[in-house]
């Protein structure tokens, strides 16, 4: 049977095995050494058997699991902040597509934002900001066995960036994980200045040995950015918004990339539109970017330098033969403004996770369908929630 996996984008982390966490259930106040644990049993996702909760509830077979790793949580207090984990969670889907549960995989072994995940090799690779590598701080390349879920031991490496490239932001196309734009800093007069690039990079995944290739330099974007909103889907790779020498400091530009079908590196880029909302510019900054069933989704996200978040989700119709995108419309606003969070879709639903709203960080967990002409449902909120508030979540559904 051929399985079809959808990939979209900290932390005290919890060591479990097995285990099923309902709200109120999981102290997030755990702390992970990164000790290794006897493997989890993944039974509960592949089996073809229905699975029974520890309520007695019992979930239907083949309903589906996201699999999210958990980013930052709340500080404990003043001298625990940033407070990072790198808890790993799966959601145990009914038949309907309602999170029933969340089961407590095996944490990732750094902990640091989680800002991308994917499948490379049947193996989830994830990319990180670590605190712990080596005794220092640096981006990690970690990745697992995938059940669905946390299969096998973590394993984790030093993953060197574009040199003198700062604000990145990456994703897994195929065999190769991508960088786009980012900012740089240079002498000048005896100081500094730090300007947006449009400069992308490649490079191969080996996933036998977790280790990337060298980076090699691609196309260059047509807006220089940082911080952009990134998604690969249906052969193309869009950036969407992000800081830059524009109004606010913040684009509305769009652009689109052929990516290779065996390499997964990226193509010439094209500008085709520049993101809107109500007939108005929408500007954005680390927004959750998303490919399903045909159309381009921009949610949540960035809204001012200041990080103010914003509830606003946009759709536009995507041309199959060259990415071209239709004009935006408004639909369905998330539950609250929220950055920072989970996106993925699945089976003709979006899912948010977590994120941080103008209260805080939240454990809200919410779907909505997607209809045939891009507009979503009312947004669902009586999922099972997170076992914690968590942000900097990196997300992958089967």
């Amino acid at each position: 049977m051929t399985r079809r996996v959808v990939v979209a984008i900290a932390l005290t982390a919890l060591t479990a095995c097995g285990l099923f966490a309902s709200p109120g259930e999981y102290g997030a106040g755990s702390s992970d050494d990164g000790a290794a644990d006897a493997a989890p049993s993944n039974d509960a996702l592949v089996a073809p058997e229905a699975v029974v909760l520890p309520d007695g509830n019992v979930v239907p077979a083949s309903a589906g699991t996201i699999t999210l790793v958990a980013g930052e949580r709340d500080p404990t207090s003043p001298d625990d902040n940033p407070a990072w984990s790198a808890d790993t969670w799966s959601g145990i889907l009914d038949a309907t597509g309602r999170v029933t549960a969340w089961k407590v995989e095996r944490s990732a072994t750094l902990v640091g934002p989680f800002d991308t995940a994917g499948l490379v090799d049947g193996r989830w690779a994830l990319v990180n900001e670590s605190f712990g590598l080596a005794g220092a701080r640096g981006t990690a390349l970690q990745s697992t066995g995938w059940g669905p879920g946390v299969v096998g031991d973590w394993r984790a490496s030093r993953a060197a960036m574009p040199d003198g490239v700062n604000d990145i932001v990456r994703v897994f196309s195929g065999p190769s994980l991508v960088t786009i734009g980012g900012t740089r800093t240079v002498a000048v007069d005896g100081g500094t200045s730090t300007f947006s690039i449009n400069e992308t990079f490649s490079a191969t995944v080996d996933s036998a040995e977790n280790s990337l290739g060298n980076f090699a330099g691609g196309e260059s974007l047509n807006t220089s950015r940082s911080r952009a909103g990134l998604a690969v889907g249906d052969g193309f790779l869009y950036v969407v918004g992000g800081r830059a020498a524009a109004p606010s400091g913040i684009t509305t530009s769009i652009e689109v990339a052929k990516v290779d079908a065996t390499t997964g590196v990226p193509g010439p880029f094209t500008q085709v539109t520049t993101a809107s909302s109500e007939g108005g510019d929408h500007r954005v900054f680390l927004p959750g970017v998303v490919v399903a069933e045909g159309y381009l989704f921009v949610a949540g996200g960035r809204v001012t330098t200041g990080n103010a978040p914003t509830d606003v989700v946009i759709s536009a119709k995507i041309d199959p033969a060259n990415g071209a995108l239709g004009a935006f419309q408004n639909v369905t606003k998330l539950p609250a403004p929220v950055r920072d969070f989970a996106i993925v879709a699945h089976k003709g639903k979006l899912y948010v996770a977590g994120g941080i709203t103008e209260s805080g960080r939240t454990d809200v967990v919410a779907s909505a369908t997607i209809a045939a002409d891009g507009t979503l449902s009312a947004w669902d909120t009586t999922h099972a929630k997170l076992p914690a508030p968590r942000s900097d979540i990196a997300v992958i559904a089967h």
